[in-house]
């Protein structure tokens, strides 16, 4: 940056030393060489100003934020790295796994790293390692905060220039007393697989994981009333999920029997009669969509009270806060529940994998008992083989949906 009044300072001392007398009578060559030197002083002054002003109003190239935030998150990995190292913490006990992110033209690897701490070893001396390494090599745009969680770890979330860049879980080994995982396995969980009926391939994946998921299937689809059969020959619990008018009808495509708002009594009850027969071997009824239709309080004791005498229970899946599904079905004395959680809203392999670790708090926070809604993506579906032994080995119990309602 160029200092404007030292500058001007720097050209009145020049101008003073002028002997104006002699000036006017004859211009030595000295005097043309300083005024020559003040006027390249000027222009250089004036064209470093000129680019310090066009970097300001054109800013970098997605490119170079690319490659400078490339450059950093390496950097930072080889800090980390080489303070773990300083702690003396074995490789064996490291593990890092990386994923590919974008936000708009930029990309670059979101890496977790999972370290098993020695007990010698505790949270403390790591934050001061991590900090001692930060510090040193300062890398501009990095900002950092530590969480621990009510499992103990030690949590790390990382940012450079606004983007989340690593993430660092830092627990001990050690071994869950046997009274805890008698406690912890009265923790039950039901997993419903919603939008069954057309990838049959996803059905199969599902049902070789041998978990008692429930599998809630769309009427009228390519294959329901296959995976419907399978599932029964199987032991696995069916539910029809059931079609219900959404709000905005025109972004949302109709399925096949979507029961209307419009549609007469007699209408409504023989188009549930042919979505019901549709799908066989079914215990329950969930709703698919329905944000318009579960608001609307007339409808909807038509539709449960139908449901109820056919023996059948109800699964409020909440897609519109203002629903009277569930609390209408208790009062009418049905079998029914509620969805706690979806766990595929957003598709990215990461978030299925956060949404499913959330049961664990989340079942003890609300009294032991959780549902949770999936759908047959295939991020869901590896997240799900990864997760559930985890959960399991935590003392959640998988049952299907029957053994949640009430």
């Amino acid at each position: 940056m160029i200092n404007w009044q030292e500058l001007k300072a720097s050209l009145q001392k020049i101008i003073l030393t002028f002997d104006l007398k002699k000036l006017k009578t004859s211009l030595s060559w000295k005097s043309i060489g300083i005024i020559f030197s003040c006027t390249l002083l000027i222009l250089t002054a004036v064209y470093v100003k000129r680019q310090e002003l066009r970097n300001l109003i054109a800013p970098p190239s997605p490119q170079t934020i690319n490659e400078n935030l490339i450059e950093k998150i390496q950097a930072t990995d080889q800090i980390f790295f080489h303070q773990l190292s300083q702690l003396s913490i074995p490789d064996d006990c490291i593990s890092l796994k990386q994923f590919q992110k974008k936000d708009g033209l930029i990309e670059w690897n979101y890496n977790i790293t999972t370290v098993t701490l020695p007990p010698e070893i505790n949270f403390d001396q790591v934050k001061n390692a991590l900090n001692r390494g930060v510090k040193f090599f300062e890398i501009e745009g990095l900002k950092w905060h530590f969480v621990q969680d009510k499992d103990n770890c030690l949590n790390i979330n990382v940012r450079i220039q606004g983007f989340k860049t690593h993430q660092l879980t830092f627990c001990y080994a050690s071994p869950v007393p046997e009274q805890q995982i008698l406690l912890e396995d009265t923790y039950r969980v039901s997993i419903v697989i919603d939008d069954l009926g057309e990838n049959y391939k996803i059905f199969k994946k599902l049902l070789a994981m041998h978990t008692p998921f429930t599998f809630s299937i769309l009427p009228f689809q390519t294959h329901s009333i296959r995976i419907a059969n399978e599932a029964y020959e199987k032991g696995r619990e069916i539910i029809l999920h059931l079609p219900l008018e959404p709000k905005d009808s025109f972004n949302n495509s109709i399925n096949h029997g979507t029961l209307l708002t419009s549609m007469r009594k007699d209408q409504l009850l023989a188009q549930l009669e042919r979505n019901i027969n549709a799908v066989p071997h079914i215990s329950g009824v969930s709703s698919h969509m329905g944000s318009k239709f579960t608001e609307d309080k007339a409808k909807m004791e038509i539709l449960l009270k139908a449901i109820k005498e056919k023996g059948l229970y109800f699964l409020d899946s909440r897609t519109t806060k203002k629903t009277v599904g569930y609390a209408l079905a208790k009062k009418m004395g049905i079998k029914t529940a509620q969805r706690d959680l979806f766990i595929d809203n957003d598709k990215d392999p990461l978030s299925i994998e956060e949404q499913l670790k959330s049961i664990l708090p989340l079942v003890k926070n609300i009294g032991g008992n959780t549902i949770a809604i999936g759908h047959p993506y295939p991020p869901t579906i590896n997240a799900l083989e990864k997760t559930i032994p985890i959960l399991e080995e935590r003392g959640i119990k998988i049952v299907p949906l029957s053994q949640m309602v009430h």
